[in-house]
């Protein structure tokens, strides 16, 4: 077995071996939660998206779950239940069959569960006898089973531990050894602002990855994937770049962040659950949906929903989409492209409403993938209607009453797009962005699409789809905004409240946008007064989230770097200080240029020209929703050192641009980056690089990152020092302490991790979670390294960090004072430990940590 997390826990688990049966009996329990809780994630991820959002409700759920136990219910449900129609067939013939498939005593998977319950009889714990032929799905009962009886809520005798131990991990081992899912291909992926990736293997091989580290063209968020038909996000699972530790979901979900737990060293994570907030039930339809049934609607058939009860003509577009969908030209496809609640869907009704006029088709077939409805009181989620090819082309045929297999409605709907029964026909795929392939649909779409038949598609990504007629949707003109806002405001009843002062201030601010300019007008009804428009926009986070996040999300990361530092600073920007500033050594390497110019395709800047001078500005709406993401931006540091050298071009204006030094320097960079491409070449250039990090000491952030893409660590931590000997805030230093102990860890470079960790838990109001993780690790290291227990450092070490840990002890947890407890005994103060540890066990009496460290003292 070579699954690096999996390798590591035996790892510990030798160790603990040695040290005592308790401890050995424990540590193979968490194995095995680790174990189950891993394959769980691993079968969700093995989920296809379905329009009942089977995957999403299994990760809403597990995202809550405090026991192991929820993780067994899982993989029950999954394999067993109604989501086994939607697992990937990739793993039907393996996984899935290794798990249902019902074994028998020369079968490993039998074997696994026999020597649990061989387990449960050293504790004399009651089960049932297990049958002749049993499915491994069941040894994660029987495993939960053993855990509860035992850790959970027994207290297990160490010779019933010596006996049960050596089974239990054979049991385990069994499973680790022979389940396909570990002799697939895992990776942790990281982007790089040049939109290739850093693959990271967790396995041996990498099959299915390696195409990504020399490709830009990819677009995966960062995390631990498997391969199997296509790579697939393992999610609630987390790891870094350089696999220093793995955490997995630990439950403990509360506000907007839930805990992630290591099995290979006890840290905890917080992680953010935004995205798993929203409820599992049955959502309602789209307003925009479409009817379940055809109807005959002036001269065609459709299911076209019914037209907004009021509508702004805009008639440059209007004239130009009419006109190519009349046409049969050498476009069969036309998109409409613009961001979220600028008209796309609004513009389409109303104009193929008007087409049922015509003889220009005979059919019109509304499909819509729409998830959130934009309603004047705020974005609504919805109930997606199709996903996918299976789901279009079911709908098809369901609208048209035929009865057909997935594979032959597939096949039945190619054809019809190709040359359709009932006559010419035009196909409408409305909010495509959301399904769950774009790109895979788009191309079956074109391979069968022919003329005189059309394709209509509204979408917020642009995606520069081959072979289609693109129409770009941006905001309203001056006399199409004035004519929204006087019919919203009459129907508000809000006119006598608008003067012509905040109408054209709503026109500016909003960029023109229909859907801003509502909300805008709602919230002046709610109040009764015309607040500060930059004040509202700024409330409404949701909206904000609604409009632009799943845009955003597709962006390129280098596209998404220059949007936050746009964002930054709220002022008009020249470009060349944007290329000047971003195309510095420090950044990783991106092309600034190409990143502005999908920002502009994507709506989320206008590029104007002013004698001669490219002006980039970020609409209000736009800025307000950067400003929001870049708090959770993890390079949050960089962007803020590449304003504060944008600041110094002063504010800009259409005309003329403040020069000075930065612009020098910022030219230099320029030219730097466009030079080097080895560390050789690299370092040559750094005596130039340092004396500029002086006086910018975020440099610093920029020369490391360099250095961390090489592999060159030992430089890493060399500027890690220097980045901490500048002046920065207490805060920036609890990261950089944080990342050199990382860094020195990786690199085995055990005085340099604690040296890191000392200087951590003596800054300033530095929190109790932060010293009791750096005690961890310390005691961790002392645990497992023979050497460690007879340094000479390792005495005022644990002075420094005992003298921290008492001075906040009142607000330890029993966990806590377990690890204060083993700082003690490292410490040679075995009477302490034990007092110390005492306190822990009266606050939690089950508290594993603290009956382990009493175990030892005893």
């Amino acid at each position: 077995m070579n699954y690096i997390p999996f390798k590591r826990m035996q790892s510990r688990i030798e160790t603990s071996k040695a040290d005592s049966d308790l401890g050995y009996f424990y540590d193979l329990l968490l194995y095995g939660e680790y174990l189950t809780k891993t394959i769980a994630l691993y079968l969700v991820a093995t989920i296809n998206e379905d329009a009942e959002r089977t995957q999403y409700r299994l990760e809403h759920s597990l995202i809550r779950a405090n026991a192991v136990g929820d993780f067994s219910k899982a993989i029950e449900d999954i394999v067993m239940g109604p989501a086994a129609q939607q697992i990937s067939s990739a793993i039907r013939d393996y996984e899935l069959k290794e798990l249902t498939k019902r074994a028998t005593k020369d079968e490993w998977q039998y074997e696994a569960q026999d020597l649990l319950v061989e387990c449960l009889n050293a504790f004399e714990i009651a089960q049932d006898k297990l049958p002749t032929k049993s499915p491994l799905r069941n040894w994660f009962h029987l495993f939960t089973f053993l855990r509860n009886k035992t850790k959970g809520h027994g207290a297990p005798k160490v010779n019933c531990c010596s006996i049960a131990c050596p089974k239990l991990e054979k049991s385990i081992s069994l499973i680790v050894d022979n389940f396909s899912a570990f002799s697939r291909s895992w990776v942790h992926l990281h982007r790089n602002l040049n939109g290739k990736y850093r693959v990271s293997k967790l396995t041996d091989n990498s099959t299915g990855f390696e195409h990504l580290k020399r490709e830009a063209t990819h677009n995966f968020s960062n995390g631990i994937y498997v391969f199997l038909d296509y790579p697939r996000k393992v999610k609630l699972y987390y790891t870094n770049a350089e696999l220093t530790d793995f955490w997995i979901s630990n439950g403990n979900l509360k506000k907007e962040n839930f805990e992630t737990i290591s099995y290979l060293s006890d840290e905890r994570m917080l992680q953010s659950a935004k995205g798993f907030l929203q409820p599992v039930t049955m959502l309602p339809s789209s307003h925009t949906e479409g009817d379940s049934q055809l109807e005959l609607k002036n001269n065609c058939l459709t299911n076209l929903p019914k037209s907004p009860d009021f509508y702004v003509n805009r008639i440059k577009l209007e004239d130009e989409l009419n006109e190519v969908l009349l046409q049969n030209d050498r476009y069969p496809i036309v998109t409409l492209l613009g961001k979220g609640g600028v008209g796309k869907t609004s513009l389409a009704i109303n104009l193929i409403t008007k087409l049922t006029e015509t003889n220009r088709f005979e059919l019109i077939i509304w499909f819509s993938a729409r998830d959130i409805d934009l309603l004047i009181d705020g974005p609504k989620q919805v109930q997606t209607k199709v996903l996918n090819i299976e789901d279009i082309a079911k709908e098809y045929c369901k609208l048209l009453d035929i009865k057909l297999k997935s594979k032959d409605a597939v096949q039945y709907f190619s054809d019809e797009m190709t040359e359709n029964k009932f006559g010419t026909a035009l196909y409408v795929f409305d909010n495509f962005e959301t399904v769950t392939n774009p790109i895979e649909v788009f191309e079956w779409i074109n391979t069968y699409i022919r003329n005189p038949n059309k394709v209509l598609i509204t979408s917020r990504i642009s995606r520069n789809f081959k072979a289609d007629y693109p129409i770009e949707i941006l905001g309203m003109t001056e006399e199409e905004c004035r004519e929204l806002i006087h019919t919203t405001a009459k129907d508000l009843k809000i006119e006598h409240l608008l003067s012509n002062k905040y109408i054209e201030e709503l026109i500016l601010e909003s960029d023109g946008h229909p859907y801003i300019i509502k909300i805008l007008l709602g919230e002046v009804s709610k109040k009764g007064k015309a607040n500060k428009i930059q004040r509202i926009v700024a409330d409404q986070e949701k909206i904000l989230s609604a409009l632009f996040k799943r845009t955003f999300n597709t962006l390129s990361p280098a596209a998404k770097r220059v949007f936050l530092t746009l964002c930054s600073w709220n002022s008009m920007v020249p470009m060349i200080a944007v290329e000047a500033v971003l195309w510095r050594p420090e950044n990783e390497k991106m092309d600034v240029q190409v990143a502005i110019e999908e920002l502009r395709q994507s709506s989320f800047i206008d590029v104007i020209n002013k004698n001669g001078n490219d002006i980039i500005n970020v609409p209000l709406a736009a800025t307000l929703f950067g400003k929001a993401e870049l708090e959770i931006y993890p390079e949050k540091i960089k962007v803020e050192a590449d304003r504060k050298l944008l600041m110094e071009f002063g504010a800009t204006s259409y005309s003329n641009i403040s020069s000075g030094l930065v612009r020098n320097i910022e030219r230099k960079f320029k030219a730097i980056s466009n030079r080097i491409s080895s560390v050789k070449e690299f370092e040559s250039e750094l005596p130039i690089l340092e004396y500029i990090a002086l006086r910018y000491p975020k440099t610093y952030e920029y020369i490391i990152q360099i250095y961390e893409e090489y592999g060159d660590y030992e430089k890493v931590k060399y500027y890690v020092r220097e980045y901490l000997k500048s002046n920065i805030v207490t805060s920036e230093k609890e990261i950089l302490w944080i990342k050199l102990a990382d860094i020195c860890k990786y690199t085995k470079d055990w005085n340099g991790e604690s040296h890191a960790l000392i200087e951590l838990i003596q800054l300033p109001n530095i929190e109790l979670r932060t010293i009791s993780d750096a005690a961890n690790r310390i005691n961790n290291h002392i645990y497992n390294n023979l050497d460690a227990r007879v340094d000479d450092y390792k005495g005022e070490m644990l002075r420094i960090i005992i003298k921290v840990f008492k001075s906040k002890i009142n607000r330890c947890d029993a966990t806590d004072l377990s690890r204060l407890g083993w700082l003690l005994l490292n410490n040679n103060n075995p009477d302490e430990a034990e007092e110390v540890v005492k306190k822990g066990l009266a606050i939690d009496p089950k508290n594993t940590y603290c009956q382990r460290l009493i175990s030892k003292l005893e």
